[in-house]
């Protein structure tokens, strides 16, 4: 019965035109493997959308509340340390490429700011310069929850 209501045609006529990729990047599958190996017993989820992770206060006005779900509805954390409960421990972000342009920057700043507005511990790190287990632990457990990111990237580096 499933089979019945796809359309081959439609998806023969785009092959060539989409592909498969990989879910991470070469730099979120080394931090990826060195999140696992650095919280064993914890469970690390990528591209968490921040929707799933953040709820508007009900007592809130509408007013108040629309602008803000609207505004970390399209965001993604790029990978969520959970202790085994599923309760989040801190959002870590790999931040590939160069320097941030400003809208970029802007997106991150707000990420940020929702994160830790919830009690979300945010750790940006470079692509470049991924820190090794220990030092991912130690980042997660020393940071306090008003870090900027830049404090973050220059202890990650």
């Amino acid at each position: 019965r499933i089979l019945d209501s796809c359309n081959f045609t439609r998806g023969e006529r785009m092959r060539g035109i989409v592909a498969a990729k990989p879910l991470l990047s070469r730099p979120e599958q080394q931090l990826y493997g060195r999140l696992v190996r650095a919280f064993p017993g914890h469970v690390i989820l990528a591209h968490v959308a921040l929707s799933r992770l953040l709820v508007v206060d009900e007592s809130a006005s509408v007013a108040d509340a629309q602008p803000s779900t609207n505004r970390h509805r399209q965001l993604v954390a790029d990978f969520v340390v959970c202790r085994p409960d599923f309760t989040v421990l801190a959002v870590v972000e790999v931040d590939e490429g160069g320097k941030p342009r400003d809208a970029q920057r802007e997106k991150h700043r707000r990420k940020d700011q929702f994160l830790q507005a919830a009690g979300i511990k945010v750790v940006r790190v470079a692509a470049a310069d991924i820190p090794n287990e220990p030092a991912l632990k130690a980042l997660v457990a020393a940071l306090p929850l008003n870090s900027s990111a830049a404090q973050v990237m220059r202890r990650a580096s």
